[in-house]
Protein backbone atom coordinates (compact mmCIF):
# COMPACT_ATOMS: atom_id res chain seq x y z
CA UNK A 1 0.00 0.00 0.00
CA UNK A 2 1.21 3.70 -1.01
CA UNK A 3 2.50 5.49 1.60
CA UNK A 4 0.24 8.53 2.64
CA UNK A 5 1.56 11.94 3.49
CA UNK A 6 0.47 15.50 3.26
CA UNK A 7 -3.10 14.78 4.80
CA UNK A 8 -2.63 17.32 7.49
CA UNK A 9 -1.05 20.13 5.57
CA UNK A 10 -3.98 19.59 2.43
CA UNK A 11 -6.60 19.95 5.31
CA UNK A 12 -5.46 22.70 6.54
CA UNK A 13 -4.97 24.86 3.02
CA UNK A 14 -8.96 23.62 2.57
CA UNK A 15 -9.71 24.56 6.10
CA UNK A 16 -8.68 28.27 5.89
CA UNK A 17 -10.60 28.72 2.20
CA UNK A 18 -12.74 31.32 4.13
CA UNK A 19 -16.54 31.59 5.17
CA UNK A 20 -19.30 31.29 2.51
CA UNK A 21 -21.95 33.74 2.44
CA UNK A 22 -25.69 33.30 3.79
CA UNK A 23 -24.18 30.72 6.31
CA UNK A 24 -26.24 32.74 9.10
CA UNK A 25 -29.53 32.65 6.93
CA UNK A 26 -28.50 29.12 6.55
CA UNK A 27 -28.35 28.00 9.87
CA UNK A 28 -31.52 29.65 10.88
CA UNK A 29 -33.35 27.65 7.94
CA UNK A 30 -31.73 24.29 8.92
CA UNK A 31 -32.49 24.94 12.68
CA UNK A 32 -36.04 25.77 12.07
CA UNK A 33 -36.50 22.57 9.67
CA UNK A 34 -34.35 19.94 11.62
CA UNK A 35 -35.67 21.38 15.56
CA UNK A 36 -39.58 20.41 14.01
CA UNK A 37 -38.45 16.87 13.09
CA UNK A 38 -36.99 16.56 16.39
CA UNK A 39 -40.08 17.76 18.20
CA UNK A 40 -41.85 15.37 16.57
CA UNK A 41 -40.18 12.65 17.86
CA UNK A 42 -39.02 12.08 14.07
CA UNK A 43 -35.47 12.27 14.84
CA UNK A 44 -32.74 12.24 17.15
CA UNK A 45 -29.28 12.31 15.67
CA UNK A 46 -26.60 14.28 13.90
CA UNK A 47 -26.68 16.63 10.94
CA UNK A 48 -23.18 18.38 9.09
CA UNK A 49 -23.60 20.16 5.72
CA UNK A 50 -20.29 20.94 4.29
CA UNK A 51 -18.89 22.33 0.50
CA UNK A 52 -15.50 21.80 -0.74
CA UNK A 53 -14.28 21.01 3.29
CA UNK A 54 -15.67 23.69 5.10
CA UNK A 55 -18.53 23.05 7.42
CA UNK A 56 -21.41 25.11 6.73
CA UNK A 57 -23.90 23.62 9.47
CA UNK A 58 -23.33 20.71 12.54
CA UNK A 59 -24.97 20.23 15.01
CA UNK A 60 -26.62 17.40 17.51
CA UNK A 61 -30.52 16.45 18.31
CA UNK A 62 -31.80 14.38 20.91
CA UNK A 63 -30.49 11.58 23.02
CA UNK A 64 -27.45 9.27 22.86
CA UNK A 65 -28.39 7.69 26.34
CA UNK A 66 -32.79 8.19 27.25
CA UNK A 67 -31.65 6.03 30.41
CA UNK A 68 -28.79 8.18 31.57
CA UNK A 69 -30.28 11.59 30.40
CA UNK A 70 -26.81 11.82 27.94
CA UNK A 71 -27.15 14.19 24.80
CA UNK A 72 -25.86 13.43 21.43
CA UNK A 73 -23.32 15.72 20.69
CA UNK A 74 -21.58 16.71 17.01
CA UNK A 75 -18.91 13.87 18.02
CA UNK A 76 -21.57 11.06 19.07
CA UNK A 77 -20.76 8.02 17.22
CA UNK A 78 -22.90 6.09 15.51
CA UNK A 79 -23.71 2.29 13.71
CA UNK A 80 -23.82 3.30 9.70
CA UNK A 81 -25.46 0.06 8.80
CA UNK A 82 -24.99 -0.54 5.16
CA UNK A 83 -22.74 2.81 4.45
CA UNK A 84 -20.08 0.44 5.53
CA UNK A 85 -20.22 -0.65 2.05
CA UNK A 86 -18.42 2.26 0.47
CA UNK A 87 -16.11 1.60 3.05
CA UNK A 88 -15.42 -1.98 2.09
CA UNK A 89 -15.29 -0.77 -1.95
CA UNK A 90 -12.86 1.90 -1.63
CA UNK A 91 -10.79 -0.38 0.46
CA UNK A 92 -10.90 -3.17 -2.50
CA UNK A 93 -9.84 -0.88 -5.03
CA UNK A 94 -6.63 0.38 -2.97
CA UNK A 95 -5.76 -3.25 -3.27
CA UNK A 96 -6.56 -3.50 -6.63
CA UNK A 97 -4.19 -0.40 -7.11
CA UNK A 98 -1.85 -2.05 -5.48
CA UNK A 99 -1.99 -5.25 -7.71
CA UNK A 100 -2.90 -7.37 -5.12
CA UNK A 101 -6.37 -8.37 -6.87
CA UNK A 102 -8.10 -8.06 -9.93
CA UNK A 103 -11.76 -7.15 -10.22
CA UNK A 104 -12.96 -9.43 -12.77
CA UNK A 105 -10.56 -12.90 -11.63
CA UNK A 106 -12.61 -15.63 -10.11
CA UNK A 107 -13.10 -15.48 -6.53
CA UNK A 108 -11.32 -18.90 -6.43
CA UNK A 109 -8.28 -17.29 -7.18
CA UNK A 110 -8.44 -15.83 -3.64
CA UNK A 111 -10.22 -18.28 -1.38
CA UNK A 112 -9.58 -21.78 -2.74
CA UNK A 113 -12.41 -23.18 -0.60
CA UNK A 114 -15.51 -21.40 -2.25
CA UNK A 115 -17.54 -24.10 -4.31
CA UNK A 116 -17.75 -23.93 -7.71
CA UNK A 117 -20.60 -21.45 -8.10
CA UNK A 118 -19.47 -19.24 -5.67
CA UNK A 119 -16.07 -19.20 -6.81
CA UNK A 120 -16.49 -18.52 -10.29
CA UNK A 121 -18.01 -15.02 -9.17
CA UNK A 122 -15.64 -11.80 -9.21
CA UNK A 123 -15.19 -8.28 -7.42
CA UNK A 124 -17.04 -6.41 -9.98
CA UNK A 125 -19.78 -8.95 -9.74
CA UNK A 126 -20.07 -8.58 -5.89
CA UNK A 127 -19.47 -4.82 -5.82
CA UNK A 128 -22.27 -4.36 -8.80
CA UNK A 129 -24.45 -6.40 -6.35
CA UNK A 130 -24.96 -8.84 -9.54
CA UNK A 131 -24.17 -11.94 -8.07
CA UNK A 132 -27.34 -13.93 -7.09
CA UNK A 133 -26.09 -14.00 -3.13
CA UNK A 134 -29.38 -13.76 -0.79
CA UNK A 135 -29.87 -10.16 0.89
CA UNK A 136 -29.19 -10.96 4.05
CA UNK A 137 -27.20 -14.17 6.11
CA UNK A 138 -30.55 -14.09 8.92
CA UNK A 139 -31.89 -16.22 6.00
CA UNK A 140 -29.41 -19.21 5.78
CA UNK A 141 -28.24 -19.32 9.45
CA UNK A 142 -29.60 -18.45 12.64
CA UNK A 143 -27.36 -15.20 13.67
CA UNK A 144 -26.07 -15.65 17.01
CA UNK A 145 -24.50 -13.33 19.57
CA UNK A 146 -20.37 -13.98 19.32
CA UNK A 147 -17.92 -12.84 16.73
CA UNK A 148 -18.23 -15.47 14.45
CA UNK A 149 -14.96 -15.85 12.47
CA UNK A 150 -13.69 -15.45 8.51
CA UNK A 151 -13.28 -19.24 7.86
CA UNK A 152 -17.14 -19.48 9.43
CA UNK A 153 -18.85 -17.61 7.29
CA UNK A 154 -16.58 -18.54 4.15
CA UNK A 155 -18.92 -22.12 4.96
CA UNK A 156 -21.87 -20.43 5.56
CA UNK A 157 -21.57 -19.02 1.81
CA UNK A 158 -20.68 -22.12 0.32
CA UNK A 159 -24.47 -23.43 1.56
CA UNK A 160 -26.34 -21.24 -0.08
CA UNK A 161 -27.52 -21.50 -4.01
CA UNK A 162 -27.10 -18.12 -6.24
CA UNK A 163 -30.70 -17.40 -7.04
CA UNK A 164 -30.04 -16.00 -10.93
CA UNK A 165 -27.37 -16.15 -13.14
CA UNK A 166 -24.50 -13.79 -12.33
CA UNK A 167 -24.68 -10.45 -14.05
CA UNK A 168 -27.80 -10.99 -15.41
CA UNK A 169 -29.38 -8.51 -12.94
CA UNK A 170 -29.19 -6.73 -10.20
CA UNK A 171 -30.20 -7.72 -6.90
CA UNK A 172 -28.88 -5.54 -3.43
CA UNK A 173 -27.40 -8.03 -1.33
CA UNK A 174 -25.09 -7.67 2.11
CA UNK A 175 -23.49 -11.08 1.38
CA UNK A 176 -21.89 -9.19 -1.90
CA UNK A 177 -19.84 -6.83 0.32
CA UNK A 178 -19.38 -9.36 3.09
CA UNK A 179 -17.51 -11.87 0.44
CA UNK A 180 -15.52 -8.54 -1.04
CA UNK A 181 -14.24 -8.22 2.61
CA UNK A 182 -13.22 -12.09 2.91
CA UNK A 183 -11.09 -11.59 -0.06
CA UNK A 184 -9.42 -8.02 0.96
CA UNK A 185 -8.33 -10.40 4.39
CA UNK A 186 -6.87 -13.08 2.52
CA UNK A 187 -4.93 -10.97 -0.03
CA UNK A 188 -4.00 -8.42 2.14
CA UNK A 189 -3.07 -11.25 4.68
CA UNK A 190 -4.38 -9.06 7.69
CA UNK A 191 -8.38 -8.92 9.02
CA UNK A 192 -10.77 -6.51 7.43
CA UNK A 193 -10.76 -4.46 10.44
CA UNK A 194 -7.22 -3.60 10.82
CA UNK A 195 -6.81 -3.11 7.04
CA UNK A 196 -9.81 -0.69 7.29
CA UNK A 197 -7.78 1.01 10.00
CA UNK A 198 -4.39 0.76 8.87
CA UNK A 199 -5.59 2.61 5.06
CA UNK A 200 -8.46 4.69 5.69
CA UNK A 201 -9.15 5.53 9.27
CA UNK A 202 -5.60 6.54 10.58
CA UNK A 203 -4.09 8.30 7.35
CA UNK A 204 -7.38 10.65 7.78
CA UNK A 205 -7.26 10.76 11.08
CA UNK A 206 -10.78 9.69 11.84
CA UNK A 207 -10.53 8.46 15.57
CA UNK A 208 -14.03 8.98 16.34
CA UNK A 209 -14.68 5.38 13.14
CA UNK A 210 -13.93 2.10 13.78
CA UNK A 211 -15.11 -1.52 12.93
CA UNK A 212 -17.69 -2.77 15.54
CA UNK A 213 -17.31 -6.59 17.43
CA UNK A 214 -19.47 -8.62 18.92
CA UNK A 215 -16.88 -8.53 22.16
CA UNK A 216 -15.18 -5.04 21.22
CA UNK A 217 -18.31 -2.35 21.26
CA UNK A 218 -17.59 1.54 20.40
CA UNK A 219 -17.14 3.68 23.41
CA UNK A 220 -19.05 6.68 23.75
CA UNK A 221 -21.68 5.13 20.86
CA UNK A 222 -25.43 6.50 20.98
CA UNK A 223 -27.50 3.88 22.22
CA UNK A 224 -30.05 2.57 19.29
CA UNK A 225 -33.86 3.04 20.10
CA UNK A 226 -36.74 1.54 18.17
CA UNK A 227 -40.24 4.40 18.55
CA UNK A 228 -42.95 2.23 19.22
CA UNK A 229 -46.73 4.12 19.51
CA UNK A 230 -45.16 7.10 19.70
CA UNK A 231 -42.53 5.58 22.57
CA UNK A 232 -38.59 5.18 22.45
CA UNK A 233 -37.58 1.33 23.89
CA UNK A 234 -34.15 0.34 23.50
CA UNK A 235 -33.98 -1.80 20.08
CA UNK A 236 -32.13 -5.22 19.99
CA UNK A 237 -28.59 -5.42 19.85
CA UNK A 238 -27.23 -5.84 16.17
CA UNK A 239 -25.57 -9.35 15.15
CA UNK A 240 -22.43 -7.43 14.19
CA UNK A 241 -20.09 -9.81 13.30
CA UNK A 242 -22.47 -11.19 10.52
CA UNK A 243 -22.38 -7.66 8.61
CA UNK A 244 -18.34 -7.90 7.97
CA UNK A 245 -18.00 -5.48 5.21
CA UNK A 246 -21.52 -5.22 4.66
CA UNK A 247 -22.88 -2.71 7.74
CA UNK A 248 -19.71 -3.11 10.75
CA UNK A 249 -18.69 0.73 10.94
CA UNK A 250 -18.98 3.08 13.84
CA UNK A 251 -18.48 6.75 12.86
CA UNK A 252 -19.64 10.35 13.68
CA UNK A 253 -20.46 13.28 11.23
CA UNK A 254 -16.93 15.07 11.72
CA UNK A 255 -14.96 11.71 10.09
CA UNK A 256 -16.84 11.21 7.46
CA UNK A 257 -16.31 15.01 6.41
CA UNK A 258 -13.02 13.88 6.36
CA UNK A 259 -13.63 10.87 4.57
CA UNK A 260 -15.54 12.89 2.02
CA UNK A 261 -13.04 15.20 1.65
CA UNK A 262 -10.52 13.29 0.52
CA UNK A 263 -12.63 11.72 -2.29
CA UNK A 264 -11.85 14.72 -4.00
CA UNK A 265 -8.39 14.17 -4.32
CA UNK A 266 -5.78 11.11 -4.67
CA UNK A 267 -5.35 9.97 -1.09
CA UNK A 268 -7.34 7.27 -0.49
CA UNK A 269 -7.50 6.13 -4.70
CA UNK A 270 -6.36 7.19 -7.68
CA UNK A 271 -8.72 8.61 -10.64
CA UNK A 272 -9.28 5.32 -12.02
CA UNK A 273 -10.78 4.06 -8.45
CA UNK A 274 -12.78 6.77 -8.22
CA UNK A 275 -13.96 6.20 -11.86
CA UNK A 276 -15.15 2.75 -11.17
CA UNK A 277 -16.92 3.42 -7.75
CA UNK A 278 -19.10 5.99 -9.25
CA UNK A 279 -19.86 4.46 -12.16
CA UNK A 280 -23.88 3.70 -12.16
CA UNK A 281 -26.74 4.23 -14.72
CA UNK A 282 -30.61 3.55 -13.99
CA UNK A 283 -30.41 0.99 -16.76
CA UNK A 284 -27.53 -1.38 -15.57
CA UNK A 285 -26.99 -2.70 -12.03
CA UNK A 286 -29.32 -0.56 -10.39
CA UNK A 287 -27.84 2.78 -11.21
CA UNK A 288 -24.87 1.23 -8.42
CA UNK A 289 -21.42 1.65 -8.87
CA UNK A 290 -19.33 0.02 -6.75
CA UNK A 291 -20.27 0.96 -2.78
CA UNK A 292 -22.10 4.22 -4.03
CA UNK A 293 -25.59 4.51 -5.35
CA UNK A 294 -25.16 6.95 -8.28
CA UNK A 295 -27.75 9.29 -9.33
CA UNK A 296 -28.18 13.04 -10.81
CA UNK A 297 -29.44 15.94 -8.75
CA UNK A 298 -30.59 19.10 -10.48
CA UNK A 299 -27.95 21.99 -10.46
CA UNK A 300 -28.61 25.56 -10.12
CA UNK A 301 -30.17 27.46 -12.88
CA UNK A 302 -27.49 29.81 -13.55
CA UNK A 303 -25.16 26.39 -14.45
CA UNK A 304 -25.45 23.93 -16.89
CA UNK A 305 -26.70 20.48 -16.80
CA UNK A 306 -27.19 17.81 -14.32
CA UNK A 307 -24.87 16.98 -11.73
CA UNK A 308 -23.71 13.44 -10.22
CA UNK A 309 -24.50 12.71 -6.68
CA UNK A 310 -23.32 9.57 -5.07
CA UNK A 311 -24.64 8.47 -1.66
CA UNK A 312 -25.55 5.74 0.70
CA UNK A 313 -27.49 4.92 3.54
CA UNK A 314 -27.92 2.59 5.98
CA UNK A 315 -30.36 0.93 8.62
CA UNK A 316 -29.66 -1.35 11.63
CA UNK A 317 -31.63 -2.05 15.00
CA UNK A 318 -31.70 1.11 16.07
CA UNK A 319 -29.87 3.57 13.46
CA UNK A 320 -30.60 4.75 10.58
CA UNK A 321 -27.71 7.14 8.09
CA UNK A 322 -28.10 8.69 5.19
CA UNK A 323 -24.87 10.29 3.47
CA UNK A 324 -24.87 12.39 0.25
CA UNK A 325 -22.29 13.84 -2.31
CA UNK A 326 -22.87 16.12 -4.69
CA UNK A 327 -19.95 15.65 -6.81
CA UNK A 328 -20.06 18.55 -9.26
CA UNK A 329 -20.56 20.96 -6.67
CA UNK A 330 -18.65 19.18 -3.75
CA UNK A 331 -21.34 19.23 -0.83
CA UNK A 332 -21.88 17.03 1.62
CA UNK A 333 -24.77 16.09 3.48
CA UNK A 334 -24.44 13.56 6.49
CA UNK A 335 -27.67 12.51 8.46
CA UNK A 336 -26.54 9.59 12.00
CA UNK A 337 -29.16 8.80 13.67
CA UNK A 338 -30.20 6.62 16.37
CA UNK A 339 -33.91 6.10 16.41
CA UNK A 340 -35.89 3.77 14.16
CA UNK A 341 -37.80 4.33 11.89
CA UNK A 342 -37.58 8.10 11.06
CA UNK A 343 -37.48 9.61 7.57
CA UNK A 344 -33.86 10.19 6.64
CA UNK A 345 -34.66 10.99 3.32
CA UNK A 346 -37.27 13.24 3.47
CA UNK A 347 -34.78 15.05 5.79
CA UNK A 348 -32.07 14.61 3.50
CA UNK A 349 -34.27 15.64 0.74
CA UNK A 350 -35.33 18.94 2.93
CA UNK A 351 -31.69 19.48 3.49
CA UNK A 352 -30.67 19.36 -0.04
CA UNK A 353 -33.84 22.23 -0.78
CA UNK A 354 -32.55 24.33 1.39
CA UNK A 355 -28.84 24.55 -0.08
CA UNK A 356 -30.53 24.88 -3.54
CA UNK A 357 -32.80 27.84 -2.42
CA UNK A 358 -29.06 29.45 -1.21
CA UNK A 359 -27.41 28.92 -4.16
CA UNK A 360 -24.83 26.24 -2.91
CA UNK A 361 -25.77 24.13 -5.78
Amino acid sequence: MKQVQGVLVWFAVVLFCGPVMGQDTLKRQLDDMLEGYHAKNQFSGTVLVAKQGIVLYEKAFGMADREKGVPNTVNTKFLIGSATKSFTAIAVMQAWEDGLLELHEPLSTYIPELNQELGQLTLHLLMKNASGLPVHLNRITKLEHRDISSQELISLYNSVPLSFEPGTRYEYSNLNYQLAALVLERVAQMPYKDYLEKHIFKPLKMKYTGVERTASKAVDKALGYDLESGKFVRADENYIAYAKGGGDIYSNVGDISKWDLALYSNILVNARSKQLLFDGSPSAFGGYGYGFKVKSYHRNTERDGLGKLVRHGGSMYGYICNIHRYLNDEVLIVVLGNIRPYPTMEITIAIEEVLQSEGLF
